[in-house]
């Protein structure tokens, strides 16, 4: 039995990714795009999607095949929202574009159906501008592969009501993800921003001869990443600053960040030698291997990480509170 409906709108990368998050969750999942043959091709990365989920214990295997089983491509764009508690918006990033769908599914789907963006770079509060009841519209913004990684964040737009917020939390929690809930609509979203930032410098760094692309990598990889994976900056900093915490962090290490800052890059127009020298880099170190081979060696790690990630917080949920000593 289906645990809801969900209509994806958009059979592009993202759009097949999200169908097989949901899928393997128990969701029926309605695929369609106007392209000929795009939504059929997008229920086979959903179904492979779900199914990588299961095997590597994400998703439960009943709930996949039985949410598998419901997965479909509607002729129309009527038939797909029909019934749909969400529908989840993945057409290309194109402003015009997006608020049309927005209109069209606001007329066609049920009066209280969440309508969510899956765009990166376009301000929700411009897309709803034709929806109807726009109160109910929000960004949802995944990161990538949205069915593999649990971040999605949630931004309000000018007209959206506080209780659809709210919602689509509970909604998305209910497929694995771990939402963000935004207080206002802003380019880049929060993680888009933090990415944006950090390689920025890592590409400076290259540039200015301090390192290659491979090993501004492997020190993200094997120094800070490995810690972002576990505590944001903020607490990891706080952990830092001994026991005053972030405070003594500050009081402490400011001085020494501040010269860093001061020695940042601060351009905001990406280099034109940048392109040549990233991807002479890039391949240099993937050498032979495929964008498909590079892609599954990030899936298989991610997954191994999510489960290991899982289970630690499992064991802290179930470990039994010390007693207090008499």
């Amino acid at each position: 039995m289906s645990r809801g409906k969900i209509a994806v709108i958009g059979a592009g990368t993202t759009g097949g990714s999200w169908a097989g998050l949901f899928a393997a969750h128990g969701f029926e999942v309605a695929v369609f795009d106007v392209r000929e043959g795009a939504a059929a091709a997008a229920l086979e990365r959903a179904a492979a999607a779900a199914r990588f989920l299961a095997a590597k214990g994400l998703a439960d295997p009943v709930l996949t095949e039985e949410g598998l089983a419901l997965l479909a491509a509607p002729a129309t764009l009527a038939q797909a929202v029909a019934g749909a508690a969400l529908v989840q918006e993945c057409v290309p990033e194109d402003l015009e574009l997006k608020r049309s769908v927005f209109a069209q599914v606001s007329r066609l789907a049920p009066a209280d159906a969440l309508i969510a963006t899956s765009s990166s770079g376009l301000s929700i509060t411009s897309i709803q501008q034709d929806a109807l009841s726009p109160g109910r519209t929000l960004a949802a913004h995944p990161y990538n592969p949205p069915h593999l990684v649990p971040l999605v964040e949630l931004a309000p737009g000018a007209l959206t009501l506080p209780a659809a917020l709210e919602r689509a939390r509970e909604l998305y929690r209910r497929v694995g993800k771990e939402p963000v809930v935004m207080k206002v609509d802003i380019p880049g979203y929060i993680a888009n921003r933090l990415s944006a930032a950090l390689w920025r410098e890592a590409i400076e760094l290259v540039l200015r001869g301090v390192a290659t692309v491979e090993d501004v990598d492997r020190a993200v990889r094997f120094g800070p990443g490995l810690r972002w994976a576990v505590m944001g900056p903020h607490l990891i900093y706080h952990l830092g600053g001994g026991k005053s915490g972030i405070r003594g962090h500050l009081l402490h290490l400011a001085a020494s960040k501040e010269g860093m800052l001061r020695d940042l890059a601060a351009w905001t127009t990406f280099p034109p030698e940048a392109a040549d020298l990233l991807e002479a880099g890039v391949q240099a170190g993937v050498g032979e291997k495929t964008l498909e081979e590079l892609e599954q060696e990030r899936d298989e790690a991610v997954a191994a990480l999510l489960a290991t990630l899982r289970q630690t917080a499992s064991l802290q949920e179930n470990r039994p509170a010390k007693e207090n000593a008499l």
